[in-house]
């Protein structure tokens, strides 16, 4: 088995041989954008009445925020027959954009995968990938979706003093205090055990549970190297995320444009990168990778 810092290094090695590895990453995006903007119009459509969205009204929205008033105040007056189309285009838009997702994360990881064992890795690995996967990727996320939200019984202590306690009482908000704390720390827990969730779905073709039950494994025999990892990720996300939000708070209009490579650098270099790591850790664990046998970038 490689050391943490070997497959960082040699990670980093077949990215630079594979540079086409963001192209799921930029598809996910372009994909989903072209299914927001339709979804956001008919929103429009269905929320404002028809009497407001006209050129005249249009042209007095000097901004965005003047618009989102003008939709609370209209949304607060909608009736039942009104706000279910609502509700239904939303569920529909989380669900399609769900999908989509699911679909190019595991066709990144079907790229990764390729990358590792061949070599080279092409876009036809990302659609055989996507296309076997993705449903039961799409599966695998609710559940940890769910996993995420019974950490919300951290809350229920401080909840159970009733809204007027928590501004009046001391020890409600030190309840609500402690609640918080734990569910971040949940929270951040479960996303370090069931990082490897969407690897074995793909790497090994499971189902969602079991995928979820692998990566609980995978994670109680491989905690050291696991923990550096995310911690590795979790530093480069963070310090590109602090650099952007920087320059997109600078005085000036220079810092737009600098908050946008950081952006792009997140899409084209870390987001690939991390998926060829977390695949090459995972294959390397499970004795799937035979470095011999790869394409040495070194």
């Amino acid at each position: 088995m490689e050391e943490i810092g070997e497959m960082i290094g040699k990670g980093f090695g077949v990215w630079r041989s594979n540079l086409n590895l963001c192209i799921p990453f930029l598809l996910s995006i372009f994909v989903s954008m072209l299914i927001f903007v339709p979804f956001l119009a008919a929103f429009f459509m269905t929320s404002l009445p028809m009497e407001s969205m006209n050129a005249t009204t249009l042209q007095n929205v000097a901004d965005m925020q003047e618009l989102l008033t003008q939709m609370q105040g209209s949304l607060s007056s909608l009736e039942t027959d009104k706000f279910l189309p609502i509700a239904a285009l939303f569920f529909a838009l989380v669900v399609l954009l769900s999908l989509v997702d699911a679909f190019f994360t595991t066709g990144a990881i079907g790229m990764a995968r390729q990358a590792l064992e061949k070599g080279k890795s092409d876009t036809g690995a990302m659609w055989s990938a996507g296309k076997r996967h993705f449903f039961n990727m799409f599966l695998a996320t609710l559940l940890m979706g769910l996993l995420t939200l019974a950490g919300l019984i951290f809350l229920l202590p401080a909840l159970a003093q009733g809204t007027r306690s928590l501004q009046a009482d001391p020890q409600a908000m030190g309840l609500l205090a402690v609640g918080l704390l734990l569910l971040i720390l949940y929270v951040l827990t479960l996303s370090v055990i069931l990082v490897a969730v969407p690897y074995a779905l793909v790497v090994e073709g499971l189902g969602p549970v079991q995928a979820i039950l692998v990566a609980i494994k995978f994670f109680r025999y491989n905690k050291f190297d696991v923990v550096i990892l995310w911690l590795v990720v979790a530093a480069l996300s963070t310090g590109l995320q602090m650099i952007g939000g920087a320059f997109s708070t600078g005085e000036g209009t220079g810092g737009e444009p600098l908050s946008a490579i950081t952006w792009i650098v997140n899409i084209l270099i870390l987001a690939p990168l991390s998926n060829l790591w977390w695949t090459r850790l995972y294959m390397d664990r499970k004795g799937m990778l035979r470095i011999d046998e790869v394409l040495d970038p070194w």
